[in-house]
């Protein structure tokens, strides 16, 4: 398995960071980037919805957007689970040997990837 950069990246990046209390398996990175995967899913969702409808209409599918949302959160952990179980070694192994200044760099791009997909859905809770 040759890694790719995005999501690999953050698994092993959060993994290292909780290596003391998750060990090998990664629980807090694989619900790290099923987060990020589902709130990416649910920003495209809400954004088309809110283009469509009118927030007096959306508002009725609450229920319904839960259970999807849980459904994809549920396909993702599972996805996610099958994709880096047993995946730390390897990752560390292709990633070992960076540098100091790269390692910050990716580092932060971590940091904004957990971040920067609340960002539309608030905004879109608060303009549209």
């Amino acid at each position: 398995m040759k890694p790719k950069f995005f999501f690999d990246y953050i698994y092993y990046r959060m993994t290292k960071l909780y290596f003391k209390w998750d060990g090998r398996t990664g629980s807090t990175a694989l619900v790290s980037i099923t987060m990020i995967q589902v709130l990416l899913v649910m920003d495209v969702i809400v954004f088309v919805m809110r283009m469509l409808y009118e927030r007096n209409v959306t508002k009725h599918y609450g229920k319904l957007g839960e259970w999807v949302i849980l459904f994809v959160y549920v396909a993702f952990i599972i996805y996610n689970y099958k994709r880096y179980n047993g995946s730390y070694n390897k990752l560390r192994f292709y990633w070992k040997n960076e540098t100091r200044r790269t390692r910050i760099v990716k580092g932060i791009l971590v940091v904004l990837s957990l971040v920067l997909p609340w960002i539309p859905i608030i905004l879109i809770g608060i303009f549209m």
